[in-house]
């Protein structure tokens, strides 16, 4: 039997009675949901924003040789901390650091940078940095230390920085065996034939 137009009026009143009040908190819910996560989105569209433009800054006082670059630096990676461009301001004020000859600075600005870089190729990269100023400062192991461990695509680049230092160190052998490790990897580099090709004779490093 086809109900009335009365009772099912009264079906839906019942059935809005019963469940109303639920489709009303689920239609808010959903509603807010959707309104956060707007929110958040255009925070985090508003927060990359900011971070690229004080990046920008900065990039523009480097080039143009004005103000405190060292300083800068530090305020931007710690504003956007967080960001990937926290990592790139770390990064230019080491390279800062290192005109200004404070190599200490320079230091403990590539290790901001590695903790703020989330890629495989740029931690790897400040890792380069980091054994050639720790090499500039005469920390040869420590040097060698970050350059250890290479990570793919990585070897030769490793390999060849570990030559240079060993071979200022004076261990012949190891600084070959190093360049060649390089080579192997990259063969048709002519500096760095030339480097393995100029080290001494082979003999055990200095005591």
């Amino acid at each position: 039997m086809v109900a009335s137009d009365e009772e099912q009026i009264d079906r839906l009143r019942d059935w809005w009675s019963e469940n109303g009040r639920t489709v009303i908190a689920g239609l808010v819910l959903g509603v807010a949901a959707l309104l956060s996560w707007q929110g958040w989105q255009a925070w985090q569209d508003n927060r990359i924003a900011s971070a690229s433009a004080a990046f920008a800054q900065l990039e523009q006082m480097a080039a143009r040789g004005q103000g405190d670059v060292v300083e800068r630096a530090e305020i931007v990676a710690t504003a956007h901390r967080g960001s990937s461009y926290a990592a790139l301001a770390w990064l230019m004020g080491a390279a800062a650091a290192v005109e200004n000859n404070d190599l200490a600075t320079a230091v403990a600005y590539l290790e901001q940078a590695r903790e703020s870089a989330g890629r495989e190729a740029l931690i790897a990269t400040i890792d380069l940095r980091l054994a050639r100023v720790l090499w500039a400062q005469g920390k040869h192991q420590q040097a060698l230390d970050r350059l250890a461990v290479p990570p793919a695509g990585f070897e030769g680049l490793f390999a060849e920085l570990r030559g240079d230092v060993l071979a200022d160190q004076g261990d012949w052998v190891a600084a070959r065996q190093a360049y060649e490790q390089a080579v192997a990897t990259d063969s048709g580099n002519g500096l760095l034939r030339m480097k393995l090709d100029s080290l001494p004779a082979a003999k055990p490093a200095a005591s």
